[in-house]
Protein backbone atom coordinates (compact mmCIF):
# COMPACT_ATOMS: atom_id res chain seq x y z
CA UNK A 1 0.00 0.00 0.00
CA UNK A 2 2.92 2.34 0.92
CA UNK A 3 4.45 1.83 -2.40
CA UNK A 4 0.72 2.43 -4.51
CA UNK A 5 0.33 5.40 -2.60
CA UNK A 6 4.24 6.59 -3.81
CA UNK A 7 3.78 5.68 -7.28
CA UNK A 8 0.20 8.00 -7.43
CA UNK A 9 2.03 10.65 -5.93
CA UNK A 10 5.05 10.51 -8.49
CA UNK A 11 1.94 10.20 -11.34
CA UNK A 12 0.49 13.29 -9.52
CA UNK A 13 3.53 15.29 -9.27
CA UNK A 14 4.78 14.66 -12.75
CA UNK A 15 1.29 15.80 -14.23
CA UNK A 16 1.51 18.90 -12.76
CA UNK A 17 4.67 19.33 -14.33
CA UNK A 18 7.36 17.90 -11.84
CA UNK A 19 10.09 16.22 -12.93
CA UNK A 20 11.09 13.47 -10.07
CA UNK A 21 15.24 12.64 -9.68
CA UNK A 22 16.38 9.59 -10.78
CA UNK A 23 18.35 7.85 -7.97
CA UNK A 24 20.50 9.94 -6.01
CA UNK A 25 21.53 14.08 -6.90
CA UNK A 26 25.26 13.73 -8.76
CA UNK A 27 27.61 14.45 -5.28
CA UNK A 28 29.18 17.89 -5.70
CA UNK A 29 26.52 19.12 -7.96
CA UNK A 30 24.49 22.56 -7.15
CA UNK A 31 21.31 22.81 -8.18
CA UNK A 32 19.72 19.36 -8.50
CA UNK A 33 16.81 18.08 -7.24
CA UNK A 34 16.62 15.63 -4.43
CA UNK A 35 13.02 15.23 -3.21
CA UNK A 36 9.75 17.38 -4.37
CA UNK A 37 6.52 16.85 -2.45
CA UNK A 38 3.35 18.76 -2.39
CA UNK A 39 3.46 21.80 0.48
CA UNK A 40 0.63 21.17 2.77
CA UNK A 41 -2.42 23.69 1.55
CA UNK A 42 -1.71 25.13 5.15
CA UNK A 43 1.40 26.53 3.94
CA UNK A 44 0.33 27.88 0.30
CA UNK A 45 0.41 31.67 -0.21
CA UNK A 46 -2.33 33.71 -1.75
CA UNK A 47 -2.49 33.86 -5.54
CA UNK A 48 -0.76 30.19 -5.98
CA UNK A 49 -1.77 27.17 -7.95
CA UNK A 50 0.78 24.74 -7.39
CA UNK A 51 3.84 24.70 -4.73
CA UNK A 52 5.86 22.22 -3.78
CA UNK A 53 8.33 21.58 -1.01
CA UNK A 54 11.78 20.91 -2.68
CA UNK A 55 15.20 20.03 -1.53
CA UNK A 56 18.02 20.39 -3.48
CA UNK A 57 21.64 20.53 -3.66
CA UNK A 58 23.91 23.10 -2.96
CA UNK A 59 27.92 23.99 -1.54
CA UNK A 60 27.80 24.81 1.98
CA UNK A 61 29.77 27.16 4.00
CA UNK A 62 32.85 25.38 3.54
CA UNK A 63 32.46 24.42 -0.17
CA UNK A 64 31.27 21.53 0.69
CA UNK A 65 27.96 19.08 -1.27
CA UNK A 66 25.18 20.01 0.61
CA UNK A 67 21.34 19.66 0.95
CA UNK A 68 18.86 22.42 1.33
CA UNK A 69 14.94 22.98 1.53
CA UNK A 70 12.70 25.53 0.43
CA UNK A 71 9.53 26.34 -1.22
CA UNK A 72 8.08 26.76 -5.19
CA UNK A 73 5.18 28.74 -5.46
CA UNK A 74 3.41 28.78 -9.00
CA UNK A 75 0.67 31.87 -9.39
CA UNK A 76 -2.46 31.45 -10.75
CA UNK A 77 -3.44 31.98 -14.17
CA UNK A 78 -2.17 30.86 -17.62
CA UNK A 79 1.35 30.48 -18.18
CA UNK A 80 3.16 33.33 -20.16
CA UNK A 81 4.99 32.97 -23.37
CA UNK A 82 8.54 31.62 -22.21
CA UNK A 83 7.50 30.73 -18.53
CA UNK A 84 6.69 33.06 -15.45
CA UNK A 85 9.38 34.99 -14.65
CA UNK A 86 10.46 33.95 -10.80
CA UNK A 87 11.44 36.15 -7.86
CA UNK A 88 13.69 34.63 -5.55
CA UNK A 89 12.74 35.06 -2.26
CA UNK A 90 15.08 35.34 0.35
CA UNK A 91 13.75 35.54 3.99
CA UNK A 92 14.43 37.18 7.34
CA UNK A 93 15.64 36.50 10.13
CA UNK A 94 13.13 33.15 11.46
CA UNK A 95 15.65 31.37 13.71
CA UNK A 96 18.69 28.73 13.38
CA UNK A 97 16.72 25.59 14.60
CA UNK A 98 15.34 23.46 12.22
CA UNK A 99 11.92 23.96 13.12
CA UNK A 100 11.86 27.51 12.23
CA UNK A 101 12.10 27.03 8.73
CA UNK A 102 9.57 28.90 6.68
CA UNK A 103 8.68 25.71 4.51
CA UNK A 104 7.85 23.78 7.37
CA UNK A 105 6.98 26.08 9.94
CA UNK A 106 5.04 28.88 7.84
CA UNK A 107 5.85 32.65 7.02
CA UNK A 108 4.87 35.83 8.85
CA UNK A 109 1.31 37.95 7.84
CA UNK A 110 3.73 40.65 6.64
CA UNK A 111 5.63 38.13 4.35
CA UNK A 112 2.65 36.54 3.36
CA UNK A 113 1.10 39.68 2.08
CA UNK A 114 4.20 41.09 0.27
CA UNK A 115 4.70 37.37 -1.37
CA UNK A 116 1.08 37.33 -2.48
CA UNK A 117 1.34 40.45 -4.37
CA UNK A 118 4.13 39.21 -6.60
CA UNK A 119 2.34 36.00 -7.20
CA UNK A 120 -0.29 38.50 -7.99
CA UNK A 121 1.84 39.94 -10.23
CA UNK A 122 2.37 37.18 -12.41
CA UNK A 123 6.14 35.51 -10.69
CA UNK A 124 7.05 32.45 -9.11
CA UNK A 125 8.39 32.74 -6.21
CA UNK A 126 11.00 30.23 -4.83
CA UNK A 127 12.11 30.57 -1.88
CA UNK A 128 14.92 28.99 0.02
CA UNK A 129 15.06 28.27 3.79
CA UNK A 130 19.02 28.60 3.24
CA UNK A 131 21.52 25.82 4.07
CA UNK A 132 20.73 24.08 7.76
CA UNK A 133 17.40 25.87 8.30
CA UNK A 134 15.43 22.27 8.26
CA UNK A 135 18.20 19.99 7.21
CA UNK A 136 21.39 18.19 8.38
CA UNK A 137 24.01 20.67 9.66
CA UNK A 138 23.80 24.30 11.36
CA UNK A 139 22.73 27.41 10.08
CA UNK A 140 25.56 29.79 9.21
CA UNK A 141 23.31 33.14 9.90
CA UNK A 142 24.72 35.95 8.28
CA UNK A 143 27.01 34.25 5.96
CA UNK A 144 26.37 35.81 2.79
CA UNK A 145 27.98 33.54 0.62
CA UNK A 146 26.21 30.50 2.37
CA UNK A 147 23.04 32.03 1.67
CA UNK A 148 23.52 32.92 -2.17
CA UNK A 149 24.40 29.59 -3.21
CA UNK A 150 21.13 28.23 -1.37
CA UNK A 151 19.00 30.99 -3.13
CA UNK A 152 20.80 30.45 -6.31
CA UNK A 153 20.97 27.08 -6.55
CA UNK A 154 17.15 26.98 -6.07
CA UNK A 155 16.40 28.92 -9.20
CA UNK A 156 18.64 25.95 -10.52
CA UNK A 157 16.61 23.60 -9.05
CA UNK A 158 13.36 24.98 -9.49
CA UNK A 159 12.70 24.24 -13.64
CA UNK A 160 13.07 20.55 -12.70
CA UNK A 161 9.79 21.27 -9.91
CA UNK A 162 7.66 23.05 -12.47
CA UNK A 163 8.30 23.17 -15.94
CA UNK A 164 6.26 26.51 -16.18
CA UNK A 165 8.74 28.35 -14.58
CA UNK A 166 10.57 30.53 -16.87
CA UNK A 167 14.64 31.38 -17.15
CA UNK A 168 14.40 35.30 -16.22
CA UNK A 169 14.84 35.82 -12.36
CA UNK A 170 15.35 38.52 -9.92
CA UNK A 171 17.07 38.13 -6.30
CA UNK A 172 14.71 39.71 -3.40
CA UNK A 173 15.03 39.79 0.20
CA UNK A 174 14.25 41.50 3.32
CA UNK A 175 16.31 41.94 6.35
CA UNK A 176 18.85 38.94 6.51
CA UNK A 177 17.58 37.87 3.21
CA UNK A 178 18.77 41.55 2.07
CA UNK A 179 22.24 40.67 2.66
CA UNK A 180 21.23 37.20 0.73
CA UNK A 181 19.83 39.00 -2.23
CA UNK A 182 23.40 41.46 -2.82
CA UNK A 183 26.00 38.41 -2.08
CA UNK A 184 23.48 37.19 -4.75
CA UNK A 185 23.92 39.80 -7.38
CA UNK A 186 27.83 39.88 -6.11
CA UNK A 187 28.76 35.88 -7.50
CA UNK A 188 25.79 35.09 -9.72
CA UNK A 189 27.90 35.72 -12.69
CA UNK A 190 30.84 33.73 -11.50
CA UNK A 191 29.17 31.00 -9.73
CA UNK A 192 26.15 30.70 -11.99
CA UNK A 193 26.77 31.98 -15.23
CA UNK A 194 24.28 29.75 -17.14
CA UNK A 195 21.20 31.46 -15.72
CA UNK A 196 19.41 34.35 -16.68
CA UNK A 197 19.93 36.99 -13.62
CA UNK A 198 18.46 39.90 -13.88
CA UNK A 199 19.13 42.35 -10.99
CA UNK A 200 18.52 42.49 -7.15
CA UNK A 201 15.69 43.84 -4.93
CA UNK A 202 17.57 44.23 -0.89
CA UNK A 203 14.86 45.95 2.06
CA UNK A 204 15.46 46.51 4.82
CA UNK A 205 19.37 45.88 4.18
CA UNK A 206 21.74 45.21 7.24
CA UNK A 207 25.41 46.96 6.48
CA UNK A 208 28.28 48.98 7.88
CA UNK A 209 28.39 46.22 10.69
CA UNK A 210 30.75 48.55 12.57
CA UNK A 211 28.35 51.28 13.04
CA UNK A 212 25.62 49.03 13.34
CA UNK A 213 27.00 47.68 16.20
CA UNK A 214 27.41 51.01 17.66
CA UNK A 215 24.11 52.32 17.11
CA UNK A 216 22.67 48.95 18.66
CA UNK A 217 24.92 49.20 21.34
CA UNK A 218 25.78 45.82 21.09
CA UNK A 219 28.90 45.88 23.12
CA UNK A 220 27.68 48.00 25.77
CA UNK A 221 27.29 45.60 29.10
CA UNK A 222 24.21 47.75 30.69
CA UNK A 223 22.42 47.62 27.20
CA UNK A 224 19.42 45.12 26.31
CA UNK A 225 20.54 42.02 24.26
CA UNK A 226 19.37 42.02 20.63
CA UNK A 227 18.95 38.18 19.52
CA UNK A 228 20.66 38.89 15.87
CA UNK A 229 24.14 39.55 18.00
CA UNK A 230 23.20 35.95 19.77
CA UNK A 231 22.32 34.54 16.28
CA UNK A 232 25.53 35.85 14.87
CA UNK A 233 27.87 34.49 17.39
CA UNK A 234 26.37 31.29 16.46
CA UNK A 235 26.86 31.83 12.44
CA UNK A 236 30.31 32.40 12.88
CA UNK A 237 30.84 29.12 15.11
CA UNK A 238 29.31 27.04 12.31
CA UNK A 239 31.16 29.20 9.44
CA UNK A 240 34.73 29.52 11.32
CA UNK A 241 34.47 26.24 14.48
CA UNK A 242 38.38 26.03 14.91
CA UNK A 243 38.60 30.00 15.95
CA UNK A 244 34.93 30.84 17.54
CA UNK A 245 33.37 28.92 20.12
CA UNK A 246 30.45 29.98 21.55
CA UNK A 247 31.46 28.82 25.18
CA UNK A 248 34.45 31.72 25.11
CA UNK A 249 31.86 34.35 24.62
CA UNK A 250 29.10 33.69 26.50
CA UNK A 251 27.90 33.27 30.09
CA UNK A 252 26.14 30.25 31.14
CA UNK A 253 22.50 31.73 30.19
CA UNK A 254 24.12 32.84 26.98
CA UNK A 255 25.22 29.53 26.12
CA UNK A 256 22.18 28.16 27.76
CA UNK A 257 19.58 30.63 25.45
CA UNK A 258 22.09 29.71 21.99
CA UNK A 259 21.99 25.80 22.82
CA UNK A 260 17.99 26.25 23.11
CA UNK A 261 18.03 28.44 19.59
CA UNK A 262 20.07 26.04 17.79
CA UNK A 263 17.18 23.17 18.88
CA UNK A 264 13.67 24.64 19.43
CA UNK A 265 13.66 28.19 19.65
CA UNK A 266 12.77 30.49 16.90
CA UNK A 267 13.19 34.42 16.55
CA UNK A 268 10.34 35.29 19.03
CA UNK A 269 11.25 32.63 21.60
CA UNK A 270 14.47 34.06 22.09
CA UNK A 271 13.50 37.44 21.87
CA UNK A 272 10.56 36.60 24.92
CA UNK A 273 13.56 35.11 26.64
CA UNK A 274 15.96 37.92 26.16
CA UNK A 275 13.57 40.48 27.74
CA UNK A 276 14.50 42.09 30.61
CA UNK A 277 18.32 41.20 30.31
CA UNK A 278 21.47 42.80 29.71
CA UNK A 279 24.27 42.48 27.71
CA UNK A 280 25.91 41.38 30.91
CA UNK A 281 23.69 38.69 31.11
CA UNK A 282 24.58 36.99 27.82
CA UNK A 283 27.80 38.08 27.00
CA UNK A 284 31.44 37.59 28.48
CA UNK A 285 33.70 39.38 25.82
CA UNK A 286 36.84 40.98 26.13
CA UNK A 287 38.37 43.68 23.42
CA UNK A 288 40.08 40.99 21.85
CA UNK A 289 37.52 38.69 21.51
CA UNK A 290 35.41 41.47 20.09
CA UNK A 291 38.07 42.62 17.72
CA UNK A 292 37.74 38.94 16.05
CA UNK A 293 33.94 38.95 16.00
CA UNK A 294 34.01 42.39 14.48
CA UNK A 295 36.71 41.63 11.62
CA UNK A 296 34.78 38.03 10.84
CA UNK A 297 31.63 39.36 10.86
CA UNK A 298 33.46 42.39 7.77
CA UNK A 299 34.38 39.32 6.53
CA UNK A 300 31.32 37.12 5.93
CA UNK A 301 28.41 39.52 6.32
CA UNK A 302 29.33 43.33 5.02
CA UNK A 303 27.73 43.79 1.53
CA UNK A 304 30.35 43.51 -0.96
CA UNK A 305 30.91 46.69 -2.92
CA UNK A 306 32.20 45.42 -6.50
CA UNK A 307 30.92 44.76 -9.84
CA UNK A 308 27.66 43.19 -9.37
CA UNK A 309 25.62 41.28 -12.07
CA UNK A 310 22.70 43.90 -12.97
CA UNK A 311 20.85 46.12 -11.91
CA UNK A 312 20.03 47.06 -7.71
CA UNK A 313 17.22 48.16 -6.01
CA UNK A 314 17.71 48.96 -2.13
CA UNK A 315 14.48 49.84 -0.23
CA UNK A 316 14.97 51.62 3.01
CA UNK A 317 12.49 52.95 5.95
CA UNK A 318 13.49 55.91 7.76
CA UNK A 319 12.08 54.26 11.14
CA UNK A 320 13.92 51.69 11.09
CA UNK A 321 15.06 50.61 14.19
CA UNK A 322 16.08 47.15 13.77
CA UNK A 323 19.01 48.07 10.72
CA UNK A 324 20.64 52.01 10.87
CA UNK A 325 18.98 53.85 7.94
CA UNK A 326 21.99 55.92 7.28
CA UNK A 327 24.05 52.99 6.40
CA UNK A 328 22.03 51.40 3.67
CA UNK A 329 22.51 55.21 1.28
CA UNK A 330 26.29 54.69 2.63
CA UNK A 331 26.46 51.33 0.78
CA UNK A 332 24.19 52.37 -1.73
CA UNK A 333 26.57 55.01 -2.63
CA UNK A 334 29.36 52.91 -2.52
CA UNK A 335 28.18 50.27 -4.99
CA UNK A 336 27.27 53.20 -6.98
CA UNK A 337 30.81 54.40 -6.66
CA UNK A 338 31.86 50.76 -8.14
CA UNK A 339 30.15 51.26 -10.91
CA UNK A 340 26.81 49.46 -10.29
CA UNK A 341 23.32 50.79 -11.51
CA UNK A 342 21.70 51.34 -8.09
CA UNK A 343 17.85 52.55 -6.98
CA UNK A 344 17.81 54.07 -3.50
CA UNK A 345 15.06 55.16 -2.25
CA UNK A 346 14.38 56.02 1.82
CA UNK A 347 10.88 55.41 2.40
CA UNK A 348 9.69 58.37 5.51
CA UNK A 349 7.85 57.06 8.54
CA UNK A 350 8.62 52.92 7.56
CA UNK A 351 10.15 50.85 9.56
CA UNK A 352 11.75 47.46 9.38
CA UNK A 353 8.38 45.76 8.46
CA UNK A 354 6.46 48.38 6.71
CA UNK A 355 8.71 49.36 4.45
CA UNK A 356 8.02 45.83 2.25
CA UNK A 357 4.64 47.62 1.45
CA UNK A 358 5.40 51.10 1.65
CA UNK A 359 8.07 50.06 -1.47
CA UNK A 360 6.09 47.41 -2.91
CA UNK A 361 4.48 49.71 -5.86
CA UNK A 362 8.22 50.90 -6.40
CA UNK A 363 9.80 47.16 -6.43
CA UNK A 364 7.16 46.17 -9.11
CA UNK A 365 7.72 48.62 -11.77
CA UNK A 366 11.47 47.60 -11.39
CA UNK A 367 10.61 43.96 -11.67
CA UNK A 368 8.89 44.95 -14.92
CA UNK A 369 10.96 47.19 -16.30
CA UNK A 370 14.16 44.37 -15.83
CA UNK A 371 12.13 41.21 -16.60
CA UNK A 372 11.13 41.81 -19.52
CA UNK A 373 11.74 39.39 -22.69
Amino acid sequence: MTKLRSVLLALCLVVAGVVLPVGVAAAGTPGRVVSVEPLPANLWLPNTARAYRVQYTSHNVRGRPSVVSGAVFVPTGRTPRGGWPVVAWAHGTVGIADNCAPSTNGRSQRDVDYLKAWLGAGYAVVATDYEGLGTAGEHPYENGGAEARSVIDLVRASPRVDRSLGSRWLAVGQSQGAQATMFTGSIVESYAPELDFRGTIATGMPSQWRTLAEVAHVYDPAAPPIPEALLIISGLAVAHPTTVHPSELLTPLGKDLLDKSRATYCYDDLAAQLAGKTNADIFAIDDNERALVQNLVDEDAEIPVKEYAGPIFIAQGTADTVVYAPASKTTADNLTAAGNDVTFHFYPGADHDTTLQAALPDLLAFAAAHLTP
